[in-house]
């Protein structure tokens, strides 16, 4: 009787032990998964691993002089054009959209592989700045390789993760092609359980690109939050689209746990040895009708010189 109380006990409290180590260690997730910030002393300059120690890190200020033009190849956009229902979170820290059904996928444009698309989320403003100038908000499309379940799996390889970047500027009418996304950010505005709705209306993802989104920037750089991992391929839209000042507003008082988010970009990082290209179709043929005009006239002008 003695021996199978005791192993009683201990059966009892080896479940209790397991059962504070499991709530510990759940608790330590949340912990490392949400405790990270925009200032303060969870902020940027506070960010552990490779956010401190990489060489590689984004976002960056894109010096448009110093870009090298390249032709890479146009982006191809799959089913980017369809309608998709879906869902926006305030997930603390941006809000994100999920959209469902189909695969929508990427390619093209110099890429090293098929890319899925795993979510869209918005910065305000804008991470990325061109010669200096920060815009009010800046759209990122995340992707995955194909080869990779996930994005969070795919983090962890190189060329794992292709973004690309649509920039906005303030305009003086409403962006009516996102208002969707609006109405339901609306109602996740305020921080509560339910951090996630459906959108009441289907998207298409098409529309939140430039209309000519012929022309890009291209560098190799990192997540822009922790943990940064330095495995994406950036495609940075130079065409903007626009959003009404209200419509921003709407950005700009998302609340948290801490409060509320009145802006979410990470600082400009080094660009260090890396470099910047520049694809434009249309500077590509401009450049290669000016060349061939610089070998016809000079060669023109041997002739008239052999001629005197």
């Amino acid at each position: 009787m003695i021996a199978t109380l005791t192993s009683s006990y201990s059966a009892l409290e080896m479940k209790s032990s397991y059962i504070i180590v499991s709530t510990i260690i759940g608790l330590h997730a949340v912990i490392s998964t949400g405790d990270w910030t925009y200032s303060g002393e969870h902020g940027p300059a506070h960010w552990p691993g490779l956010c401190t120690t990489g060489s590689k890190q984004s976002p960056i200020n894109i010096v448009t002089e110093n870009t090298v033009k390249i032709n890479l190849g146009a982006l191809k956009f799959v089913r980017y054009d369809f309608a998709f229902p879906g869902k926006v979170t305030n997930n603390g820290h941006s809000v994100q959209i999920q959209l469902t059904d189909a695969p929508i996928q990427l390619k093209g444009g110099n890429l090293s592989s098929v890319y899925v698309l795993e979510q869209m989320h918005f910065h305000w403003p804008a991470e990325h700045t061109v010669d200096n100038n920060r815009d009010v908000l800046e759209l990122h499309f995340v992707h995955y390789n194909i080869k990779y379940d996930n994005a969070s799996v795919a983090s962890q390889h190189e060329n794992g993760i292709a973004v690309v970047s649509t920039l906005f500027e303030l305009g003086n009418e409403d962006n009516l092609d996102i208002k969707p996304v609006l109405e339901a950010t609306e109602l996740v505005s305020k921080w509560t359980n339910t951090n996630a709705v459906t959108m009441k209306s289907k998207v298409i993802p098409y529309y939140f690109l430039p209309k000519d989104h012929t022309a890009y920037y291209r560098y190799y750089g990192s997540l822009t939050t922790p943990g940064c991992q330095e495995s994406v391929t950036w495609s940075i839209f130079t065409n903007k689209l626009t959003i009404s000042k209200q419509q921003l507003n709407i950005f700009e008082n998302i609340g948290t746990s801490g409060g509320i988010l009145s802006f979410n970009y990470r600082p400009i990082q080094p660009l260090g040895k890396r470099k910047v290209y520049h694809h434009d179709e249309y500077s590509g043929a401009s450049i290669q009708a000016s060349s061939l005009f610089c070998i016809l006239f000079s060669f023109m002008l041997i002739k008239s010189l052999q001629l005197q």
